[in-house]
Parts: structure tokens; C-alpha cells; sequence
């Protein structure tokens, strides 16, 4: 009989693993999409299994017993040897194959309409767009490279920045016919809001630095989605606080404005972000390449016209 035939299920060692690396319930639960509830029992039977304490507990500080320090670099190697192994498995049988994951909004306002320049060059490798709000799980869904917006760099993963991003108001040329001579005539406006700007108070620091005194705009839309947002702006609805790197095509074309060329720095940026292990496959390479190209000659940091509205 082999060694492994006596080790605890590998669902309930990978949510040890997560566990031990957060020190963190319901952070290791929001990685592994599950409930709080459901990490707390799989680590009850572990330790149960085991015979052995995993994690000691005083008040509200949570750390790894001499036991769980262990195990906890134990099971992380493993696993992470075992996620090399399949990579190179399904790389063999799947031949030139790319997994992107990227937010929604930057594959439907940038990414797609560029992207068939990547593929001409490319032909050979076979591309699937993953779009989705959630972090990439590189290990178990076969993600090889992913697009983030946040704060990098992220532990345990190659982190490339790509672009800083900015922020300044657009409007739809329908939506009024005078020309605005002064920001605090957005005021006026119907203003669109974003939940993730909101929090940071966007819209405050923006007026800010235009030198209006003004709170939180109150009243209207608010969006959790901002290419939603854009598009609500397009079709005349207010004036959204857009980020450069998603409102340059909508510009470009004359859909949207902006009234004013005053910019503020967005809070975020972007990142190229993949383990370091997937940044030896070619297409990630091949992508990596063509997509620094094309961030270069589109300049989606350039200053918007003023627009006589």
C-alpha cells in the first residue's frame, strides 16, 4: 500500500493551505469560493484526522501551531509541484494554448477590439478569454496569465505593471448645448456613479482638483460595472468619471466628450500577473510582447481634446 493511500482528501489540504497562508477564515473562504462555515469544518476534520492542534486561537489572533508550520510547508509544496506537473501535462496535450483572465470592462472597452491583431500574428495558438471580477485562480482553473487592476504585487506571482491609470469626466455630446466654461457647471449635470468610486470619493477629488468645494454627488445611477457606466453616459444619462484606459475608443469616436482636460491619478493601475513558472510558456511571451506593443502605440494616457460642449 503507498504512503499517499492514508493522506487526508486533497480538497481538505488545499483549504488547510489556504488557511494557514491567510491565518484567515473568511479570507481563505473568499479565495476558495466557499463559506466561512465550510473552511472552519474541513479544518475541524483535518485536525481530527491528524490527532493534532493546526491552528492556536487567543481572542481574535489565529497562528500555526509548531504542527501547522509543518504541515503548512509541507502541503504548499506539494501542491505547487503538483500544479506544475499538470501544467506541463495539459501543455503537452493541448498544444499552444492561452487563458487570459481579465476584467469585463477592460476586455470589452480595450482588449477585444485589438485583440485580432494578436491573433493574425499568432495563428498557431489557440486563445480563450476568461472575463470575471474574481482574481485568477492560477492553480486550479487553468488560467496561465491574467490582466489585474489593483495595487501590485501580489505574493507568489510575476507582476509586470502596464499602465497607470487616470481619471477626468465625459459626457455624451447630446446630453447638453451650451458649452461648459467651468468644472462647477458639472454640478448641474446629472452625475453617474461608480461603487468603486465612491468609496474612494473620486468624483470629491476630481471637483478637488478643479478647485470646487463639493461632497459626494447624491441622487441618480450608480453602477457597480463601469463599462455599464460608460454606456449609460453615452446615451446621454450624466457625466461619469471615466478612466482613461476605457474611454479612449468612445473619445476617438465622438460617443463621448470630455469637457474638461484636467486629469486626476486613478487609485489602481494595471498588471500583467502570472507564476513565475508560466511566464517560461511561448504564447504567455508571445503575449506579453504584443500587448506592451499595443499599449505603446494607442496611448491610452493621452491627454483628451477639450470638447465644445
Amino acid at each position: 500500500m503507498r504512503a499517499w493511500q492514508h493522506l487526508p482528501p486533497l480538497r481538505t489540504l488545499r483549504v488547510f493551505e489556504c488557511a494557514a497562508r491567510h491565518l484567515n477564515w473568511s479570507r481563505a473562504a473568499e479565495e476558495l469560493h466557499l463559506t466561512h462555515g465550510a473552511v472552519s469544518l474541513q479544518i475541524k476534520a483535518l485536525e481530527e484526522e491528524l490527532g493534532l492542534k493546526l491552528f492556536a486561537r487567543s481572542g481574535r489572533k489565529t497562528w500555526l501551531t509548531d504542527a501547522g508550520q509543518q504541515l503548512a510547508l509541507g502541503v504548499r509544496d506539494a501542491l505547487d509541484e503538483l500544479a506544475l506537473t499538470v501544467t506541463r501535462v495539459r501543455e503537452r496535450a493541448a498544444g499552444n494554448v492561452l487563458t487570459l483572465s481579465v476584467l469585463p470592462s477592460f476586455a470589452a472597452a480595450w482588449l477585444v477590439g485589438r485583440l485580432g491583431g494578436f491573433l493574425t500574428r499568432h495563428p498557431d495558438v489557440e486563445f480563450n478569454l476568461q472575463s470575471s471580477i474574481s482574481l485568477a485562480d492560477f492553480r486550479n482553473d487553468g488560467v496561465d496569465v491574467a490582466i489585474r487592476w489593483g495595487n501590485g504585487p501580489w505574493p507568489g506571482l510575476r507582476c509586470e505593471k502596464l499602465l497607470d491609470d487616470e481619471l477626468f469626466p465625459v459626457l455624451s455630446p447630446r446630453l447638453t448645448r451650451r458649452k461648459l466654461k467651468h468644472p462647477s457647471e458639472l454640478l448641474e449635470l446629472p452625475l453617474i456613479r461608480i461603487k468603486q468610486q465612491m468609496r474612494k470619493n473620486d468624483w470629491v477629488r476630481w471637483f478637488a482638483a478643479a478647485g470646487v468645494s463639493t461632497s459626494e454627488p447624491r441622487g441618480g445611477a450608480i453602477f457597480d460595472d463601469t463599462e455599464l457606466a460608460l454606456r449609460a453616459a453615452a446615451k446621454g444619462q450624466g457625466v461619469v468619471l471615466a478612466r482613461s484606459s476605457l474611454a479612449g475608443d468612445r473619445l476617438a469616436s465622438g460617443e463621448l466628450v470630455a469637457p474638461f482636460a484636467l486629469r486626476v491619478p486613478a487609485h489602481y493601475a494595471y498588471y500583467l500577473v502570472c507564476p513565475e513558472s508560466h511566464f517560461e510558456k511561448p504564447s504567455v511571451r508571445q503575449f506579453r510582447a504584443w500587448l506592451i506593443e499595443e499599449l505603446a502605440t494607442s496611448s491610452p494616457l493621452a491627454p483628451p481634446p477639450e470638447a465644445p460642449v
